[in-house]
This record gives structure tokens, C-alpha cells and sequence, in this order.
């Protein structure tokens, strides 16, 4: 059995032939009218609306860690707490894609700046 979940796959797997036009169309109307039955029944029972809500939030996930990846700690709890972001995201995310190198790095100039403070410390003013 071949599933096709698109009209190219049709065409594909049966080649563009003229033999095969009236099959493919066939099979094109087919799979046409089973995703249609498919969307309404997701929008009837709140799959779309469920999907589209998962997409907005991955969005905002995503941007805020660019801003915490972006944003400098002025502590060591700050270093820390960025860590702990890193962490967390790791847990939750253990097939993502995308390694937290913004994060690292951010973490590690954070942590380079307030080790030369600590060396260094400014003088009382």
C-alpha cells in the first residue's frame, strides 16, 4: 500500500504519463475530499485551533530566549540563573535541534567579566 498525503506524491508515484491522468485524478478528488473531512473534524474538535495556540507559544519561547541569550548578567546569580535556563530548556526540548550556543556564550562572557570585576574591583566612590 501507498499512502500519499499530497497531490505531487500521486505523481510521483504513478509518473505523469497520460495513461495514468484519469487514475491520478481520481486519486487527486480522493485525497482532496479526505483532507477536507480531516480540517473540518480538527476545527470541530479544537485541533487547529490547539495547533496554531502550540505555534504561537514555540514563537514566544523562542524569543525569549534570544532576549535572555542577548541580555548580560550583572551577578553571578545572574550567571546562574541563565544556566538554569539553559537546563531547563534542555529537559524539556531533548530532541531540539538547535544546541543553546547563544546561551553558552552569552553565560561564559558574563562569567569572564565578572571574574575581572572580582579581580579588579572598582574603587569606592
Amino acid at each position: 500500500m501507498v499512502r500519499a498525503t499530497d497531490p505531487r506524491q500521486i505523481d510521483r508515484v504513478l509518473g505523469t504519463a497520460p495513461a495514468t491522468l484519469a487514475q491520478r485524478r481520481r486519486l487527486k478528488r480522493a485525497l482532496g475530499a479526505a483532507r477536507a473531512r480531516w480540517n473540518a473534524e480538527a476545527a470541530a474538535c479544537g485541533l487547529t485551533e490547539a495547533i496554531r495556540s502550540e505555534v504561537a507559544a514555540d514563537r514566544r519561547v523562542d524569543e525569549l530566549l534570544r532576549i535572555a541569550a542577548a541580555t548580560p548578567a550583572h551577578s553571578l546569580m545572574g550567571a546562574i540563573a541563565k544556566l538554569a535556563v539553559i537546563e531547563q530548556w534542555g529537559e524539556r526540548e531533548p530532541e531540539g535541534d538547535d544546541l543553546p550556543w547563544p546561551f553558552l556564550r552569552g553565560v561564559l562572557s558574563d562569567l569572564v567579566t565578572l571574574a575581572a570585576e572580582l579581580q579588579n574591583p572598582a574603587p569606592p566612590g
